[in-house]
């Protein structure tokens, strides 16, 4: 048997270099694995929430708060100053609000349609405690608040109209296509949502508003 001769020194170096490694990679083997178990579990999760529907807004969820700049005055709008659990503060000795919002865009044509009947319906529960809201979505790019408040004016929209150029107020209520309305009543609880145009929708709603200005207090829904 030969043996080769190995200076300590380089013994002793190879040894801290394997450590040192080890120090280094081993804990992010420890984060890195669970954390693509984790993602892998999530995807799964995700998936079944779609194949179950779970993925859409329905009657009898809780709506998802917001806070959006309104085009015109360009205040920021918060839907907890009017509806919720809670209101926000100091709004939250205020009367409680019915609310209805409805997601359009400049090149919707039953958008076209719908807004003014909406604004009929303000009209209507002017001296009620109901807010109706524009919110304006899923628009091109080059599409600013100038260009909505142009719109605005064009085509004669009284209605306070939020802007949503990023998106994110669209995805929290699952808008999917234009228009949409939703229904929320006091209390914060989605009461009635409307994917797309509906005939007669302005006479649906009235009705319902009618019912969500006379509630005392969160009424039990089924999902």
């Amino acid at each position: 048997m030969v043996f080769f001769p190995f200076p300590r020194n380089r013994i002793v170096r190879l040894f801290r270099a394997l450590r040192t490694s080890f120090l280094v990679f081993f804990p992010t083997f420890l984060i890195v694995v669970p954390a693509i178990s984790n993602g892998q579990r999530g995807r799964v999760a995700a998936e079944s929430a779609v194949q179950r529907g779970l993925d859409s807004l329905r009657v009898g969820d809780e709506a998802p708060t917001f806070v959006a700049l309104e085009a015109t005055k360009e205040d920021a709008v918060y839907l907890r100053d009017f509806t919720g659990k809670q209101l926000r503060q100091p709004w939250k000795n205020n009367p409680r609000h019915a609310v209805v919002v409805s997601f359009w865009a400049s090149w919707c044509e039953p958008c076209r349609t719908e807004i003014p009947l909406l604004m009929k319906m303000a009209e209507e529960f002017k001296d009620q405690p109901v807010k109706i809201f524009l919110i304006n979505t899923m628009e091109s790019l080059s599409f600013s608040a100038d260009s909505v408040r142009t719109i605005l004016k064009d085509r004669k929209y009284t209605l306070p109209c939020l802007l949503d150029n990023t998106g994110s107020v669209a995805r929290r209520y699952t808008v999917r296509g234009l228009p949409m309305i939703v229904v929320i009543d006091k209390f914060g609880i989605v009461r009635k949502v409307n994917r797309g145009y509906h005939e007669n929708f302005h006479v649906e709603i009235g009705e319902l508003l009618k019912e969500l200005v006379r509630e005392q207090e969160p009424k039990q829904t089924s999902k």
